[in-house]
């Protein structure tokens, strides 16, 4: 059985948006913490962390995961939503309590190494933080930058597919990537901030059967953009996946990376996507392949 657990599946507006006061963040907060979304990252449990945004530490307290399991920190581009290197400075916690007074009774354990992956301002950004100051090598991270298309084996049971992403904005040109990782004969898409895919990855994507498909939505009712995808073009990629065979009947296809201020919120839009054979992705959702129903 493989999880996967969505941590948050926000936009960079988060949801509600602190500073707005629009109908749709207005009831996301009478409904609170349900309705809440953090910025948008997403674990293949216990290991293979994507994304790592400001929120990490409070999505994962509140998802009741360990982020000293992860050994693998996978980052879809350099937007501060989904990369936001301070968060590691958490890591000298573990330093700090070995190097320090502390009480014989209390172990604590070696802190495990941590590999960051990415494309080419990710890795830059990274290595520029290590370098701010000497201490920082003591995090115990390294940095690997990754090509499109170009698979690479994370451990013996896990491949990692990096493909092109279509989220060029007015502020970035960088190319950005969108996941596939496959893990003990599953296969999973993970495929925020993008708008419809580029056609080399269409091409790339042709090799597999997808058993889960997490992919964005940004602009929910509104129209899709070149950067994003909306509902409906979230609905008919699932169409063109399944008329394509690169995903079975069966397969999940859950939306996220939702913006308040174009998407109901869950406790409406949920009902509504079921119908369409879609799930809409909360913060703290489990998604298993395998013996197990989700939850």
């Amino acid at each position: 059985m493989i999880r996967f657990l969505l941590l948050g599946t926000g936009s960079a507006d988060l949801y509600p948006s602190p500073w707005c006061a629009c109908d749709y963040c207005a009831r996301a907060r009478e409904q609170e913490p349900y309705e809440f979304r953090g910025f948008s990252c997403a674990l293949l449990y216990p290991d293979v962390l994507i994304d790592c945004p400001p929120d990490l530490p409070h999505l994962a307290f509140r998802a009741g995961v360990e982020l000293y399991k992860v050994n693998h920190l996978l980052i879809t581009h350099s937007h501060h939503d989904h990369f936001s290197p301070q968060v590691l400075l958490l890591r000298r916690s573990v330093i700090w309590a070995q190097k320090g007074t502390i009480p014989e009774s209390l172990f604590v354990p070696q802190l495990t190494s941590l590999t960051v992956y990415g494309n080419g301002p990710v890795t830059d950004q990274c290595r520029n933080f290590l370098k701010e100051e000497a201490s920082k090598w003591d995090l115990k991270i390294d940095v690997k930058r990754l090509k499109p298309f170009e698979p690479v084996s994370l451990d013996a049971r896990t491949v990692c597919h990096p493909l092109l992403a279509a989220h060029r904005t007015a502020f970035s040109s960088e190319e950005c990537f969108l996941y596939v990782l496959e893990r003990d004969g599953k296969t999973i898409l993970y495929a925020a901030d993008t708008g419809w895919l580029p056609e080399a990855t269409w091409e790339y994507l042709r090799q597999f059967s997808l058993d889960l498909v997490v992919v964005d939505a940004t602009y929910g009712m509104a129209p899709a953009t070149d950067a994003h995808l909306n509902i409906s073009e979230a609905c008919r990629l699932r169409a063109t996946f399944l008329n394509n065979g690169l995903m079975k009947e069966d397969s999940l296809f859950v939306l996220t990376h939702l913006s308040p201020h174009w998407t109901p919120p869950h406790r409406l839009l949920a009902p509504a996507l079921e119908k369409e054979g879609v799930m809409a992705g909360r913060d703290g959702l489990w998604l298993t392949i395998g013996d197990r129903p989700n939850s």
